[in-house]
């Protein structure tokens, strides 16, 4: 009886273009958290945003989860590394305790979800327009490097850029002037972040029925969608970088899934379920809108002991990836 020996396959070596991009994303989460948080201090000390009620709260939750980001990333950034001033630094931690401490726990938005939700306090929700403008204001001041030739986005960049920002409300019937409201896809790179802010999300942020939608794709053999009344209007938008303008987007796949938004896209893509933009904001919808919790309860009965299970689930994959980051 004869036997083979496997050759082995040989080993591709590294190309000079792979080695310039991996150095590149390497350092790209320092360079884009130093300049977000070197602009929000430039804009929480402006004008633009006096009067804003505790203003004070949004940026230490930037703080936060910006150094939280560096916490479990791959390369392991401290808070410090996120200044290139040592005053500035002093500054920020005397006046923003809790987010120094704090870091090396799970916050409840990513950078820019929260940074939307402060555009929206400042520019007000019916103004969409003036909003998308606050939001690309701030990223052009951000002056990240040349993207790579070829690429049309950012794919080897950690920019702290949400792809896509998505909006929805409730056309009640007599309402001129529904109240809309918004959401921002996860802005946070790798597979171990995504499931961190996802889990979290479900666990302590996201509405009941959308973090069962989301849990029950993730956990369960077969996914379990929801539904919303037919006066709930959903809209998306992505940051086209050549024009520096956001464009429509049709909902994607996973939307389809979760939500039964119209018109989906049908190509299976790459994010997971609860990366999404629609996501948060049809979550802050059912929050806030009595009309459309109570249509939704007379549809979904059939939440109760499964969403029960899903978050028991929810909440060991979510010990399971922090376990996985290396302690201080």
């Amino acid at each position: 009886m004869s036997s083979s020996r496997q050759v082995p396959p040989t080993k591709r070596k590294t190309t000079a273009t792979c080695l310039k991009r991996r150095k590149i994303n390497e350092e790209s989460l320092k360079s884009s958290g130093t300049a977000f948080i070197g602009q929000v201090i430039k804009f929480w000390k402006s004008p633009l945003w006096v009067g804003v009620d505790r203003i004070e709260d949004y940026v230490e939750k930037l703080l936060h989860s910006i150094f939280f980001l560096g916490h479990i990333h791959e390369d392991r950034l401290l808070p410090n590394a996120f200044f290139e001033s040592q005053a500035v630094k002093d500054e920020l931690q005397t006046k923003f305790k809790m987010a120094f401490h704090n870091y090396m726990s799970p916050p409840c938005q990513t950078p820019f979800s929260i940074l939307l939700t402060l555009a929206v306090r400042i520019c007000g929700h019916e103004d969409e327009d003036k909003i998308q403008e606050n939001l690309l204001s701030f990223l052009e001041a951000l002056q990240l490097p040349p993207k790579i030739k070829g690429e049309s986005n950012y794919t080897n960049y950690y920019t702290l850029e949400a792809t896509v920002i998505a909006l929805c409300y409730n056309e009640t019937p007599g309402a001129l002037r529904p109240v809309k409201y918004y959401g921002a896809s996860l802005s946070c790179r790798g597979e171990r972040a995504k499931k961190i802010m996802i889990n979290q999300s479900c666990l302590n942020v996201w509405h009941d029925y959308v973090s069962y939608a989301v849990l029950s794709f993730r956990h369960d053999d077969q996914g379990n969608g929801i539904s919303f009344p037919g006066t709930v209007k959903c809209r998306a938008f992505y940051r086209n970088h050549q024009t520096n303008c956001y464009e429509d987007r049709r909902p994607c796949k996973n939307c389809g899934d979760l939500f039964s938004l119209p018109n989906p896209e049908t190509d299976k893509n790459d994010f997971p379920y609860g990366n999404c933009a629609e996501t948060e904001c049809l979550s802050n919808l059912i929050f806030k809108d009595e009309d459309v919790q109570s249509k939704m309860i007379e549809r979904i009965d059939y939440i109760g002991e499964n969403l029960k299970g899903l978050r028991e689930k929810a909440k060991k994959a979510l010990e399971q990836s922090m376990a996985t980051v290396p302690e201080s």
